[in-house]
């Protein structure tokens, strides 16, 4: 059984666990934390103390904390299953309500595969997938966003933040304190001024330094690691993606 499981301290309030082939787990149990679930192929009979239903690759299942349940195979095979565990006192803060003991989604399957792939991702940095998180949690759920200011004057202060600070490995719980705000609002102000989430303004911010630095003649591989960037590779990506060029290509058209 290969699994695969994200946790990190600078995102305490959730997990995900990825199981490649799914057995069944026909006891009833429960999560003292919110779950979201879903699997690519096949299907579970997802069993409640009253009813029980099918998930399939097209719905995704959600069970509020401590609601007992169980699942079984409803086909000869299941896999590819996601388990996204949040804590329920961290959807609160966000102001997000829920009244339902469980229920099953369409629509958004293939955005939260999409999410737990990034999760996973060792390549991509904790402000990315923290936002990636919350954009998916707009969607998902129903909330109240409490918070009333002047946006516009808002925005170019957390704009300001970002320009001082974006070498330093942020959080949005991080910046959203600086400013006082929640984080869901942090992530919409931002977003309405500037039509970018956070974390791609931050790696705007960092390939553009590189730009200037490949000018020097520094080696790509030390330049790379004084912007931010995992590795070469993470910067090559990242840097053709706003140039149309390589930074070697980049740097050999300038000496040339």
């Amino acid at each position: 059984m290969k699994t695969k499981i994200f946790k990190n301290s600078k995102l305490e309030f959730l997990e995900l666990r990825y199981v490649e082939n799914i057995t069944q787990c026909q006891k009833m149990h429960l999560h003292e934390e919110v779950t979201i679930t879903a699997l690519k192929e096949g299907s579970l009979n997802i069993s409640f103390n009253e009813a029980s239903f099918i998930l399939n690759p097209f719905f995704l299942v959600f069970i509020n904390s401590f609601i007992a349940h169980c699942a079984t195979l409803n086909s000869k095979v299941a896999k590819g299953g996601y388990v996204l565990y949040i804590k329920k006192q961290y959807l609160n803060l966000l102001n997000i309500t829920f009244e339902k003991e469980y229920y099953f989604k369409q629509d958004l399957q293939n955005k939260f595969i999409t999410l737990c792939e990034l999760l996973l991702n060792k390549k991509v940095s904790i402000l990315e997938k923290e936002e990636h998180f919350l954009e998916f949690c707009f969607e998902f759920f129903s909330f109240k966003d409490k918070f009333e200011k002047k946006e516009q004057t808002l925005s170019l202060k957390i704009k300001s933040y970002l320009d001082e600070n974006f070498l330093e490995e942020l959080s949005l719980e991080e910046i959203a304190k600086s400013f006082d705000l929640s984080v869901v609002h942090l992530i919409r102000v931002f977003k309405k001024e500037f039509k970018i989430p956070i974390h791609s303004y931050i790696l705007n911010k960092k390939v553009h330094l590189a730009k200037e630095l490949l000018s020097s003649k520094l080696p790509i591989s030390q330049i790379a690691q004084e912007c931010g960037f995992f590795d070469q590779s993470h910067f090559n990506r990242s840097f053709k993606r706003v140039f149309q060029l390589t930074p070697k290509e980049f740097q050999k058209n300038i000496f040339s």
